[in-house]
């Protein structure tokens, strides 16, 4: 009953977020948007920029997995990252993205589904971690006069950075040492908490493998943010620099990282657009909300990519959903 309720009310805030959305467009933007000439071959390069970013988060965690000797190949690896991928944008049922991939790849190798499963979960993490720290960098280096709320961003970035560095740190130096078990005492969350630190414990003794894991991550969130800036200036005559790109963009896939709506579908929108509106100085028929729907429109491309294999493997990746789905309830 309560992940109905969870569900529900994801949908709600949905439905809430895209009816402001709705509300917000400016009819002056449509008109500016549709009057100027297109760059479609910028347009069609933005799509390859995040795609090959997909691509380069997928293999991330076969990197991962393959350092824990679980034997998945790389064309697996992108088959389920992309599978993961669609599950993740379209929320199929009540099935994320990542539960699928754990529960598909766990299938695979049934002597390692321990680690398979906590791979999944730290590879999330991972990506995460290292969405904050561009965030921060960025914001640091290219932030010379920062709005309240973007500087307010920026020291908060720090901090989740810092600690998510220095919690890698301990796991990957004395992560046998650690008392885990005593999260279990944290009131409410205790359990997630608990099974992130067990699943992190991966790492112990492997700090080469986590610098890597985090550069890649970087990498991908620097491109995403390429791949914005392409739409931009493919729409646009007059848009942002790419450092102001830099300023908002990273930050704003970061809230959007907080589950609220199925697949971050509206409040990655309305977070882009915020803060592209605390630029000094944004050109006036620019809209950061325009772009952010055209940017939701390559992931949704990208995610047909998951729809084909999807098709031609229903019956299995059906299967493989409804156990997932099972899971998911009994937790």
């Amino acid at each position: 009953m309560r992940k109905k309720l969870v569900i529900t009310a994801k949908f709600a805030v949905l439905g809430l977020i895209l009816f402001l959305i709705a509300r917000s467009f400016e009819e002056e933007h449509w008109h500016a948007l549709l009057e100027q000439p297109k760059n479609w071959g910028i347009l069609f390069v933005s799509l390859v920029v995040v795609l090959v970013a997909h691509i380069l988060s997928f293999l991330r965690w076969s990197i991962f997995v393959r350092a824990l000797e679980v034997p998945i190949s790389v064309t697996e690896s992108l088959r389920l990252g992309f599978l993961g991928n669609l599950f993740n944008l379209v929320s199929l049922g009540a099935v994320g993205g990542d539960l699928f991939k754990a529960i598909a790849a766990a299938k695979q190798v049934p002597g390692k589904r321990a680690e398979v499963v906590a791979s999944v979960l730290v590879d999330r993490a991972l990506g995460l971690l290292g969405l904050v720290l561009v965030a921060a960098f960025c914001l640091e280096v290219f932030g010379t006069d920062l709005s309240p709320t973007l500087d307010w961003i920026r020291r908060g970035a720090w901090m989740l950075s810092l600690i998510g560095i220095g919690s890698l740190a301990l796991v990957v130096f004395v992560g046998h040492h650690l008392p885990t078990h005593l999260l279990h005492r944290i009131p409410f969350v205790g359990e997630i908490v608990f099974r992130m630190a067990s699943a992190g414990m991966l790492f112990e003794g492997r700090p080469r493998l986590v610098l890597e894991l985090l550069g890649i991550s970087c990498i991908v969130h620097s491109l995403l943010t390429l791949g914005m800036y392409c739409i931009s200036i493919g729409l646009y005559s007059e848009t942002p620099s790419i450092k102001e790109h830099f300023l908002t963009v990273p930050p704003a896939f970061a809230a959007a990282a907080v589950p609220l709506t199925p697949g971050g579908v509206g409040v990655q929108e309305m977070a882009i657009a915020t803060l592209f509106e605390k630029l000094p100085q944004l050109p006036k028929e620019f809209s950061g909300l325009i772009v952010a729907v055209v940017y939701r429109l390559n992931l949704v491309i990208i995610a047909a990519i998951g729809g084909v294999y999807y098709i031609l493997g229903a019956r299995e990746i059906q299967s493989l959903q409804e156990e997932a789905s099972h899971l998911d309830e009994s937790v």
